[in-house]
């Protein structure tokens, strides 16, 4: 019937329908519609139908994603199987010398910046590198580049910004891959075993450069590259990794982990997200406790005129962090660390790391980076964490060491609730008045060991003249 709703089509419920009648000019709509539509005049009419996108779907979308909406038909096959590889958070790009820290200067990996002209002569260095690792890994590189290739789909997913993969073709970015793979396998494995250091080009002073670079956050492989490298090889996997791990090792002053990193965990992402593994170790740790309070304390040397003494922990683990208080005096132990001209690169990168939105981390580096920056004020607390063996200093003063920590923190927000239960056990200490006093007196008196000498000997005279004194009023017989 025609002037049945149901001779409406489903997919024009939402459109509008608007009928012109070109003899009168006049428009019908509303309750008109359905006797237009069934009316058999013989006059011209045109119908123009207007279908509107439903704008709460888009809405939706907006706010849940394409893959979340109920609405949406999008395939679940457009999901990543590795993760991403960020680029540098926006809010960290005022960061003071930001191209010195965050981007690199002799050689490129990925295509972030693989564009750069400046980065071209580092080309034959791959190459060479490259050569290098097939000979030595007993593969064919037509096989090699084949297995990347069939990889790229999925690669190309690793990297946030679309377009930084978009102006290259598959062919090309499977060249790119490989190459940069090669050659980070390689200088690895050069600078690791016995006797291949000379292998290494010989690029001189900018070897210090190209180490910086390999861990810089838009400079990083999907780890997924060095696997298939190393699928058919002569080296390992497994004697591969222990490489890597000797290798991140020298670089940060850590001990020789030794495989010593869980097995049973996922495999990283790339070689910086290792380094942060290997920083906070995969020991369990209670630096996130339910409390209240805030702390009053400042820098090392406050805290050590109120009895609180500074020990390297037993684990370099950035978050074995912990304190010990007894009768007039604690103990903060801390883990040690190293600095040099490449920590304040590798921190910041490892910062804008936790910062970004696509890796889901907790901000344990970041945690650790404010709270020894919060010890940290003068080169005088520098000078006593160095003392204690926590810190060992070859960036140069420690004066220098102290501007780095407060010019990394800049503008970081604080995690309030990270070592909370170190901050609150210190903080308790530190209010003790009796603790205090004690500690205070023992510092300001006997602070140097002529001090309390000088202590014991006035001690020992008056206690002679006491002892004279009785014996002449109160002589022996």
């Amino acid at each position: 019937m025609a002037g049945n709703r149901k001779d409406f089509p489903q997919e024009e419920v939402h459109a509008s329908i608007k009928i012109v009648r070109k003899e009168s000019g006049q428009t019908r709509n509303g309750s008109d519609r359905q006797s237009a539509i069934a009316s058999k005049q013989p006059e011209a009419m045109r119908i123009d139908i207007k279908v509107e996108d439903n704008p709460m779907e888009e809405r939706f979308k907006s706010v849940m994603g394409p893959k979340c909406s109920a609405m949406s038909t999008t395939s679940q096959s457009s999901e990543r199987k590795w993760p991403q590889i960020p680029k540098v958070p926006q809010m960290l790009r005022g960061t003071k010398d930001f191209k010195m820290r965050f981007e690199p200067r002799v050689i490129s990996l990925g295509p972030y910046h693989h564009h750069k002209s400046e980065l071209r002569p580092a080309e034959l260095l791959k190459s060479e590198m490259t050569r290098q690792f097939i000979v030595e890994s007993s593969q064919v590189i037509e096989v090699l580049y084949k297995k990347i290739e069939s990889e790229i789909p999925e690669l190309r997913k690793c990297y946030k910004k679309r377009s930084a993969t978009k102006r290259y073709s598959n062919e090309d970015l499977a060249w790119m891959m490989l190459m940069d793979g090669c050659f980070l396998l390689q200088y690895i494995y050069c600078y690791t075993t016995k006797g291949k250091l000379k292998d290494l080009p010989p690029i001189q002073h900018q070897h210090a450069f190209v180490q910086q670079d390999l861990f810089l956050l838009e400079n990083q492989l999907p780890f997924r590259v060095l696997e298939v490298l190393l699928l058919d090889s002569r080296i390992k996997e497994d004697e591969m990794m222990k490489n890597i791990e000797k290798f991140i090792s020298r670089m940060t002053g850590l001990p020789d982990p030794a495989g010593q990193l869980d097995k049973k965990e996922a495999k990283p992402s790339h070689l910086l997200d290792l380094l942060r593994r290997s920083l906070l170790g995969y020991k369990t740790n209670s630096k996130r406790k339910a409390g209240e309070g805030w702390s009053s304390f400042r820098n090392v040397n406050e805290l050590k005129a109120a009895g609180i003494h500074f020990r390297r922990s037993t684990s370099p683990s950035l978050t074995d962090i912990s304190f010990n208080s007894y009768l007039f005096f604690g103990v903060l132990r801390l883990p040690n660390i190293t600095i040099d001209d490449s920590s304040k690169s590798r921190f910041l990168n490892l910062i804008a790391y936790e910062m970004s939105s696509e890796v889901p981390l907790d901000s344990e580096v970041t945690s650790y980076i404010c709270f020894l920056d919060s010890l940290i004020d003068y080169p005088e607390d520098v000078k006593e964490l160095r003392r204690q063996g926590i810190l060992r200093n070859f960036l140069g003063s420690d004066g220098e060491v102290a501007n780095l920590f407060n010019e990394i923190t800049t503008d970081l927000v604080l995690d309030f609730d990270a070592y909370k239960s170190v901050k609150q056990q210190i903080q308790r200490h530190y209010d003790n008045k009796m603790s205090t006093y004690m500690a205070e007196a023992l510092h300001n008196h006997f602070s140097s060991p002529w001090s309390f000498l000088a202590f014991v000997g006035a001690l020992l005279a008056l206690l002679m003249s006491a002892f004279q004194t009785w014996y002449t009023v109160y002589p022996r017989g």
